[in-house]
């Protein structure tokens, strides 16, 4: 055999061994990413919106927790933010692996959180509730009965990131032409839904805006009597919350939530007793178009 021949089969050698090594190294990665599973995943952190007390949250939300530890088989830890935005900002430092996100927090998270989100879920209200608005609320005894009759006054919104306690009040406002920063003398933000409705009860505010899913409860706990307060405006429906995961969680354990949110053997059903909620339809991102329409309209830019 010549020089060459014998040259040409050492390089087929090289490059056999070169493949070969490479390949294993391909499967050895693929391996690890495999056990980045539920067996490498034993608990997971769900984060709520602190649209009310935390205290009074978590109680909410217990029975539904525990659901879905059984559900999952995975220990489910569930997050109250501080605020609004503490979810968002949890989630995008790892620290979080789900979300149950108010709309106007989804559209902010999409933007903010490196690793990507992933809505998958949306929750639907249980039969009898009212349709999810942003209402206008102040004291039965008022001369405030529109939006007309607010210039002047003091508004209390919840939060800066609230989508009915703040996002589509602003968007109403400004659909109806009026430039909210200059239309009112007082404009304040209370922190949650029930701080709202309580600046107005103790005349702190003359108006203030709430979700109108929280009114009801809010009457029937006797945190205010129903002829303490009265609806003057209510803004167009709002997109319902969605649950969304981090997108880099391993694909069987988004398998797992999803299999638990999607349930209808009537366990679910039972866990969201007193939620507000009944089950859950999937979601995407382009079902809260309506949201970033409201920020732009309103002259707000989803920020942390």
């Amino acid at each position: 055999m010549s020089k060459f021949g014998i040259l040409k089969k050492l390089v087929l050698v090289v490059l056999s061994l070169s493949i070969l090594v490479t390949g294993c190294g391909q499967s050895q990665s693929a391996i690890k990413e495999q056990t980045k599973s539920t067996e490498a995943i034993k608990k997971i952190r769900i984060g709520l919106s602190p649209d009310e007390d935390s205290a009074a949250v978590l109680l909410k939300y217990q029975q539904f927790v525990s659901y879905l530890s059984k559900k999952t088989g995975l220990q489910v830890e569930p997050f109250v933010g501080a605020d609004y935005t503490a979810v968002v900002e949890a989630l995008n430092s790892g620290q979080l692996d789900v979300a149950w996100f108010g709309p106007s927090e989804y559209v902010l998270a999409t933007d903010v959180v490196k690793s990507g989100v992933e809505a998958f879920a949306s929750a639907v209200q249980a039969e009898g509730t009212v349709p999810y608005r942003s209402i206008f609320i102040t004291r039965t005894d008022s001369q405030i009965n529109g939006l007309a009759d607010m210039s002047g006054k003091s508004i209390a919104f919840t939060d800066p990131a609230s989508t009915s306690g703040h996002i589509f009040g602003r968007y109403s406002l400004v659909q109806q032409g009026y430039k909210p920063d200059e239309y009112f003398k007082q404009l304040i933000y209370s922190g949650s839904h029930d701080a709202c409705l309580l600046a107005v009860k103790n005349k702190q505010v003359d108006v203030a805006v709430i979700s109108s899913r929280k009114l009801p409860g809010f009457i029937k706990s006797g945190i205010v009597a129903e002829n303490e307060i009265k609806t003057v405006f209510e803004s167009v429906e709002i997109p319902e919350d969605p649950i969304t995961y981090r997108k880099d969680l391993p694909q069987d354990v988004k398998d797992k939530l999803k299999a638990a949110f999607f349930d209808s053997t009537g366990e679910l059903a039972t866990s969201l007793e007193g939620t507000g909620f009944a089950k859950f339809n999937s979601a995407d991102d382009k079902s809260y178009d309506l949201v970033r329409k409201a920020f732009e309209v309103s002259g707000l830019k989803p920020k942390l």
